[in-house]
């Protein structure tokens, strides 16, 4: 079963897009492995950096507050009465903070707000802050009275006093709340002092959770020597943001897919279907039917392109019997219905590769050809026109071809206003591009030069493939009797030196030479400025 072009594009597409998506997915993958899992742990890690710094600035603070605390008793010299009165007013104030407050006398003697008394001395952070010399000292976790709290000492000092320490107590809970209230890929969290936990009432669910080697996040609290906030997360959830990566991407991918279906079905109706009915209307000229019209509103460059092939089509059927026999030879040269087919084909398969630039490129270039090449029924045009219709031709060759045509077109600004004949380099160019580029697989070079001496203008068309030299001979020769031989039928060139020799006279027309690799075609021409009547 034959299928159509459409169902042969929309396969390939299909095809194509797979392949390339997986590709692209594979690597998305590789990239969302190397690069978001680590970004992951990184935010995770400011996170609980966050978490660490608030948890060090609130113990920072009851440092700070200590510390004003010890420089007042030192700087009002308060003796053991005065201290406790004045610890104890500030424990009123800040009973919400602190569980206890007091002082510790030398050798390890605290007296609480309260007035109970006792020995710290064989405490371990009594004798921690005397070994270490501390000023600011803080124990590890109690229980007590099913609350964990730790307990501070601040160093007063001073010479031969009565107070060592100011002493107080605090909840750890509120901190506790800090370290779980990190919400990230539903890990846990808990503040280590000396690497012990203290959140003992959950030690059975950390011992479960951490089977499952969980990837674990570290931040001292530098407020509290000893003191850091752990957060654990589970490998599978921090993985987890991958799966929905590569979901969200497929998602996209099938958004994408469907996108691509549906332009390709658009462009199919608004370009490749317009060009392909020019192409069915183009093969019925060829036959020579010059009846046949394409109806058309657009007014993008497909509809410049429709536009100029009616006009074309109705200046050929009204050309009357006596004026087809000259004009319809240069038509010929301009609108052949092979080189319209093949560009028209051009034009299609670029368009079904959705390279919209390069077919818009292709339309202009095939529409100015048209424009510049009819003008109008004009016999003689600027030599500017004629340069822009010929660039355009070779513009649409070199799309054709591709790497196997390279083209440059030099010339003097100042000879761009004389007048030349319509239609003038084209048989040339196609003379070269078909016998030195056809048959080359790559490399092909067509260049122009325009030049000028005292009375002519002089055009040279050089292609970089030589013609032996007894064709070369015979073509000479022919050219120069003014024959139309079929020798110079074939190449093209008859129509061109005929016209040439008939508006202009004999000292003027066509001449081949090839040397060295190059086959040249200069065209003498004389030079014509402003309006005329065959202008």
């Amino acid at each position: 079963m034959r299928k159509s072009i459409k169902t042969k594009i929309i396969i390939a597409i299909l095809i194509v897009f797979s392949i390339l998506f997986s590709i692209y997915l594979y690597i998305i993958d590789g990239q969302v492995k190397e690069n978001v899992t680590v970004l992951n742990r990184n935010l995770t890690k400011e996170i609980v950096d966050a978490r660490a710094y608030q948890i060090s600035y609130w113990l920072q603070q009851r440092k700070i507050e200590l510390e004003m605390m010890s420089d007042c008793i030192i700087s009002f010299g308060m003796d053991e009465v005065e201290a406790r009165a004045y610890v104890g007013a500030v424990y009123k104030k800040k009973s919400n903070v602190y569980l206890d407050m007091g002082i510790v006398k030398f050798g390890g003697y605290k007296i609480s707000n309260d007035g109970i008394r006792e020995w710290i001395s064989q405490e371990k952070y009594y004798r921690d802050a005397l070994k270490e010399n501390a000023t600011f000292k803080v124990s590890g976790p109690v229980e007590k009275n099913g609350e964990n709290t730790v307990a501070m000492l601040y160093k007063v000092g001073g010479v031969n006093r009565e107070i060592e320490f100011i002493y107080a107590e605090i909840s750890l809970e509120n901190l506790m709340r800090i370290a779980s209230r990190i919400n990230v890929y539903d890990g846990i969290g808990e503040i280590l002092i000396s690497n012990n936990s203290i959140h003992t009432n959950d030690k059975i669910f950390y011992q479960d959770f951490m089977k499952e080697s969980p990837i674990i996040f570290e931040t001292d609290i530098g407020a509290a020597r000893g003191w850091s906030l752990n957060y654990y997360i589970p490998k599978r959830n921090i993985n987890e943001i991958n799966h929905h990566i590569r979901k969200s991407i497929l998602i996209f991918g099938s958004i994408l897919l469907m996108t691509i279906l549906a332009l390709l079905i658009i462009s199919y109706t608004s370009i490749v279907k317009p060009i392909d009915q020019l192409k069915k209307l183009m093969k019925k000229v060829e036959e020579g039917d010059l009846s046949v019209r394409l109806k058309s509103n657009r007014q993008d460059e497909i509809g410049s392109l429709i536009t100029s092939f009616n006009n074309m089509t109705q200046k050929l059927e009204n050309l009357s019997y006596q004026e087809k026999e000259m004009r319809l030879k240069i038509m010929q040269e301009q609108i052949k219905p092979h080189f319209l087919y093949n560009t028209l084909d051009t034009i299609k398969w670029v368009a079904m590769e959705e390279n919209t630039e390069e077919v818009l490129s292709l339309i202009d270039a095939l529409s100015t050809y048209f424009r510049i090449g009819l003008s109008n029924g004009k016999t003689f045009i600027t030599l500017d026109e004629e340069l822009e219709h010929i660039d355009s031709y070779l513009n649409i060759q070199k799309t054709r071809y591709e790497n196997r045509l390279t083209y440059s077109i030099h010339y003097e600004d100042a000879l761009l206003d004389y007048r030349v004949m319509r239609v003038l380099l084209q048989p040339i160019v196609e003379n070269a591009v078909v016998h030195g580029v056809n048959n080359r697989e790559s490399g092909g070079k067509i260049s122009i030069f325009i030049t000028q001496d005292d009375s002519a203008i002089l055009i040279k068309i050089m292609n970089n493939s030589e013609m032996p030299l007894d064709r070369l001979a015979v073509i000479n020769h022919a050219l120069k009797l003014d024959r139309p031989t079929e020798t110079v039928k074939g190449y093209g060139l008859y129509s061109v030196n005929h016209r040439i020799k008939l508006e202009h006279g004999e000292e003027y027309g066509l001449e081949l030479q090839s040397q060295k690799g190059w086959t040249t075609a200069t065209i003498r021409i004389p030079k014509i400025r402003g309006e005329g009547k065959n202008v």
